[in-house]
């Protein structure tokens, strides 16, 4: 069950949310910047909430608290502020999306879920990238094309363990239709 850390000085919102989320995530929750940084040495943490205006130190400030020591971290900011200014300033410093309150829960728990969705993809990059230049310079072993398509091989499988085999599935997640997911494996010769 994926970690969510809901930082706001409202109590009241704060069980609430912990309520919403309780089923989809193992929610903690803390009313500073300064308690949340605590909880995020000692958490590992999968998705931050953050409210903009905080006691002490506000939400912008501790983003760039975050971004220092978690950069790929997906923080999503909640905003009651009149201004826009707080929120732009936030997604410069690389929160990944907001929304203001008052908020629809059902928009809340989609722009969490698409953040941590998003959290996860750029993750598979980074380790393919990593693997994928781990693999022989193609001047000296391989041709390019060859390791373009262990690349691919590489993602198509980790696609269909993650969806128990379920090509459909595997081929929303990878942005593709079924047909061509189905073409690349018989191409790519891809065992079940």
């Amino acid at each position: 069950m994926r970690t969510l850390l809901i930082v706001d000085d409202d109590r009241h919102l704060l069980e609430s949310l912990r309520v919403v989320f309780s089923e989809s995530h193992h929610v903690l929750t803390s009313l500073s910047a300064e308690d949340a940084l605590v909880v995020l040495d000692r958490e590992p943490i999968e998705v931050i909430l953050l409210d903009v205006i905080l006691p002490g130190q506000d939400g912008i400030e501790f983003l760039q608290t975050i971004r220092a020591t978690h950069p790929d971290l997906p923080v999503v900011m909640i905003s009651g502020a009149p201004s826009i200014r707080p929120v732009m300033r936030a997604l410069e410093l690389g929160a990944c999306d907001y929304i203001r309150k008052p908020f629809d829960i059902d928009e809340l728990r989609l722009v969490v879920e698409r953040a941590v969705k998003s959290a996860g993809l750029k993750q598979r990059v980074k380790e393919l990238e990593r693997k994928l230049n781990a693999l022989p310079n193609p001047e000296d072993h391989k041709p390019l094309k060859t390791a373009v398509e262990e690349y691919e091989r590489i993602i198509i499988k980790d696609a269909l363990r993650r969806n128990n085999g379920v090509q459909t599935r595997a081929a929303k997640e990878l942005g593709t239709t079924r047909r061509i997911l189905s073409y690349r494996i018989g191409k790519l010769k891809i065992e079940p």
